[in-house]
């Protein structure tokens, strides 16, 4: 294991320690029974004065990940109302830690040039997920940029017709693109989404969506990656 790789595995196994007991309340106790570590040991990592080696990190993540998996941390902090899902969670950077490392494990060794989401509530997601991937971040708006070529897409929502934008400039052919979407629950902004990418002729290699409806169909040809159904 490359130097990088090893330490990158160890901030990780720490920022998902941190971020577990933030999101869910876990306390020092309950992660050293689950760990086997003291709970002064683990108190060191979370405050940054040691890190645990790149097999100990690697086995907190793997425990962690049992324990706590992400699906779990989004059913604990979504809200659910008769007409609104609340998920102001996203907004949190405890969650983006985890959505990170979610990301890398889910789609290892994945190629990104761009990561594509729709304004306005995808975007914190998306940038956590363009941190990861180290890639360039590109959010398509309902206007357009004034000045420059544009590609553009409408589809209907709530029986209303949503253009959806982006620069030219800004995806490629051949360009290889990610796409993060916040929720779908009819799966016609992913739709377009991928319209947008057909237009500038670059490919899709993949895409995450947080939060999905249960009945939701989404058939695509590439790997897509639903983190929670309701």
């Amino acid at each position: 294991m490359k130097r990088i790789e090893g330490l990158r595995t160890q901030l990780d196994a720490v920022g998902y320690l941190k971020s577990v007991k933030k999101l869910l309340g876990v306390t020092y106790r309950d992660l050293s029974s689950l760990l086997g570590l003291p709970e002064s040991v683990l108190s060191r990592y979370a405050t940054g004065d040691m890190l645990p080696s790149v097999e100990t990190a690697q086995e907190i993540l793997k425990k962690l990940e049992e324990a706590y998996p992400v699906a779990a941390v989004v059913k604990a902090r979504l809200k659910t109302y008769e007409t609104y899902l609340d998920m102001s969670f996203v907004n949190l950077p405890e969650f983006w830690r985890l959505y990170e490392i979610y990301l890398a494990r889910r789609f290892p060794s994945l190629e990104v040039d761009v990561v594509l989401t729709a304004a306005a509530d995808g975007i914190p997601l998306a940038v956590a997920a363009a941190s990861r991937f180290e890639a360039s971040l590109v959010v398509a708006k309902q206007y357009r940029e004034p000045g420059v070529e544009n590609y553009d897409y409408t589809y209907l929502r709530e029986g209303r017709p949503v253009t959806l934008y982006i620069p030219a400039t800004q995806i490629r052919r051949g360009y290889k693109v990610f796409i993060v979407d916040d929720i779908a629950r009819t799966g016609k902004t992913l739709k377009a989404l991928v319209g947008l990418c057909n237009k500038a002729e670059a490919h899709v290699v993949g895409a995450s969506v947080l939060v999905a409806r249960r009945d939701l169909n989404l058939e695509v040809d590439f790997p897509i990656d639903v983190l929670y159904t309701y």
